[in-house]
């Protein structure tokens, strides 16, 4: 499984180049992209991605960075201590280009003959 789990993570790694994105990037964007208003606090995406704090600030810092601007940052309304960071409208765009590619490259693994057979011995192997 761990042999399989490693394969999928380099295939992805490979497909996000392209779009210059590392998995968790990719993962950033998503959280983003899923939320009502494309927008959340630093606070909730640490929470969400299990990152630290740093982890998740130098990451924004990266992607805001990049060519297509995917993310912008602000200070929330309410508190203006608080750090959030919204999906920008290139941001949307390229993720989903990348989402694409993504999908289509899991798809295939998890369709994949020895991911069929590993599945199959898992579910016939008993527990005692």
């Amino acid at each position: 499984m761990k042999h399989f789990e490693n394969d999928v993570q380099v295939e992805l790694e490979k497909v996000l180049t392209k779009y210059d994105l590392s998995p968790v990037e990719f993962s950033f964007l998503h959280y983003l992209y899923d939320q009502y208003d494309s927008k959340a606090s630093l606070l909730e995406i640490k929470d969400s991605l299990k990152l630290s704090a740093a982890a998740v600030s130098r990451m924004a810092v990266r992607l805001e960075n990049k060519d297509c601007k995917p993310i912008i940052r602000y200070h929330s309304d309410d508190n203006q201590k608080e750090v959030c960071l919204k999906i920008t409208k290139s941001g949307i765009e390229h993720f989903k280009e990348a989402s694409e590619v993504v999908n289509k490259s899991l798809n295939e693994s998890f369709s994949s003959q020895d991911f069929q057979a590993l599945r199959e011995a898992i579910l016939t192997t008993e527990t005692n």
